[in-house]
């Protein structure tokens, strides 16, 4: 009888000892973070809509028998990213490390972090499953597409600013310049002190003489940021073509040493790149355009404050190992409306996380921390929030005449700067642009002072949401239709209101080639 009872209690001792060890294992990998080993650096830089492959090894601590790993990326949209495990070590390769095939790309331009990786560990014969979060920090870089543009799709130089290019690479075009450019058949429109009368008499026609011109072409290039420019998939919706169309037409005016500057706006003026010319002038550019995501202002996202608060010790907590959480007794004991971490620590561990900022990331901010939100605390963790990569949710409400407001700011601004005349060149849908009065009496202002305004709408519906199987969802479909009506409506009124003062209006859709857009852009402007 002693034989028997003690050998029916050695399944039970057998499942226990699986279970402590199942509970040893998962307490070194909870207690001892993994180990990622990224091939590459932890900055990834490339163009939006593509994917790079990197080699990633995730190293297990000692003293725990992995089976099987499995690793998920933490990858929030825009960010695409998947983990797929490479079969096979060599001989030499250590038993504790886990090789496996990281393919990360964006679908949005930005600057995004993977922020880690959701593992599933194999334990104990693979009988058991842990899971673990191994935090990550590796940078995303995604720039803008560039596309080739002939060389004759340039804007005119009609709208010149009046001075000459520095520098010692001049690019010649036509103009009113002194030196002759070549002698042409003369067209309907030309200026007759500029026939050639002996060539004309040598060869029985008119002849006309076309002039080199050294005059710099000042562009401003206008980008609305209103939520309505968001609406849709990552990729697809009207903000991507107007950062693509931005830093194409940039890089078409830096090319040929003319002057290009950079504004955004909502209902008010974000950021401002003053026209420049050269590499470095379409350096800050790139960088104003991928800072377009990243506007987390107070007025611009739709989170409180205290799921502010929680985010930012969420972020301490998984990624650090830092818990600002009071006691459990005190938040018990205080007012429900109180936090329940300790925000003035939070707050300082942000501000001194915030410092390393421009080290890392190789320049200065665009944006001044304080700039966020009206409070200068919760504008702090707003900065946290965009540098360290934790999304904030955009509002996506159209603020009531934003966009009417947001241009007419943008305009005054580019009449304040230095310089010009400039061509103006806005792209807006024009979705909230209710009050177009004072937009008008702009307009007519940058007119009296020779500037030129290109309205460059992107007002196809392809650009619309994704729309749904007929009778799947027709609520759905009634408020896309209800917001086509409206825009269609808005941009008859404001052509009605502004063609008088001089503004040329370009519709655009998502299937029109960048390049054809700025051919036409060269006709107008």
């Amino acid at each position: 009888l002693p034989v028997v009872t003690a050998l029916g209690a050695l399944p039970f001792v057998a499942l226990a000892g699986v279970f402590a060890s199942a509970r040893v294992a998962r307490h070194r990998l909870v207690a001892e973070p993994l180990r990622l080993l990224l091939r590459g650096g932890d900055t990834v830089r490339l163009r939006v809509g593509r994917r790079v492959t990197l080699d990633l090894d995730i190293v297990t601590p000692l003293g725990v028998t992995v089976h099987e790993l499995l690793a998920e990326p933490a990858a929030a949209s825009p960010l695409v990213a998947t983990a797929e495990p490479q079969e096979g070590r060599g001989e030499g390769d250590d038993p504790r490390s886990h090789p496996f095939r990281l393919v990360i790309g964006g679908d949005r331009v930005g600057d995004y972090v993977l922020l880690g990786f959701h593992v599933r560990a194999a334990v104990v014969g693979g009988l058991f499953e842990v899971r673990v979060w191994a935090p990550a920090e590796l940078r995303l870089e995604v720039m803008p597409r560039h596309f080739p543009v002939r060389s004759d799709a340039e804007l005119r130089a009609t709208r010149a600013s009046m001075q000459e290019h520095s520098g010692a690479i001049v690019q010649r075009r036509r103009g009113l310049g002194m030196e002759i450019r070549e002698l042409r058949d003369f067209q309907a429109g030309d200026p007759f002190k500029h026939i050639a009368w002996t060539a004309s008499a040598r060869r029985g026609k008119l002849i006309s003489r076309e002039f080199e011109s050294d005059l710099v072409l000042s562009t401003w290039i206008l980008v609305d940021c209103s939520p309505s420019m968001f609406w849709g998939p990552p990729g697809e919706a009207r903000i991507d073509y107007a950062i693509e169309l931005a830093h194409n037409l940039a890089h078409a005016l830096t090319s040929r040493r003319d002057r290009a500057g950079l504004l955004v706006h909502d209902h008010r003026v974000r950021l401002q790149v003053p026209p420049a010319a050269g590499r470095h002038q379409m350096r800050h550019i790139i960088e104003a355009l991928t800072e377009i995501p990243h506007l987390v202002h107070e007025d611009r996202t739709e989170i409180t404050d205290r799921e502010l608060v929680e985010r930012v010790s969420r972020w301490f907590l998984t990624q650090e190992g830092r818990s600002f959480a009071l006691p459990e007794g005190l938040v018990k004991a205080g007012s429900p409306r109180l936090s329940q971490h300790d925000e003035g620590r939070l707050i300082e561990a942000a501000q001194e996380s915030l410092h390393d900022v421009p080290t890392r990331r190789g320049r200065r901010p665009l944006l001044p921390y304080d700039g966020y939100a009206s409070d200068y605390q919760r504008s702090v963790l707003r900065a946290f929030c965009r540098y360290k990569g934790i999304p904030l949710p955009l509002d996506p409400t159209p603020r009531p005449g934003g966009q009417s407001h947001g241009l007419e700011a943008a305009i005054q601004a580019v009449m304040a700067a230095r310089g010009g005349p400039h061509t103006i060149v806005a792209v807006s849908d024009l979705t909230s642009i209710d009050d177009l009065e004072p937009l008008r009496r702009t307009a007519l202002a940058a007119r009296r002072r020779h500037h030129s305004l290109v309205l460059l709408c992107p007002d196809h519906h392809g650009f619309d949401l994704a729309e749904t199987e007929p009778g799947a969802d027709r609520l759905q479909d009634a408020i896309i239709e209800v917001e086509r009506l409206r825009m269609r409506q808005n941009l008859a009124l404001a052509r009605t209101m502004l063609r008088p003062g001089g503004t040329v209006f370009l519709s655009v859709g998502p299937e029109d080639a960048l390049a054809r857009v700025l051919a036409r852009l060269s006709q107008v402007a």
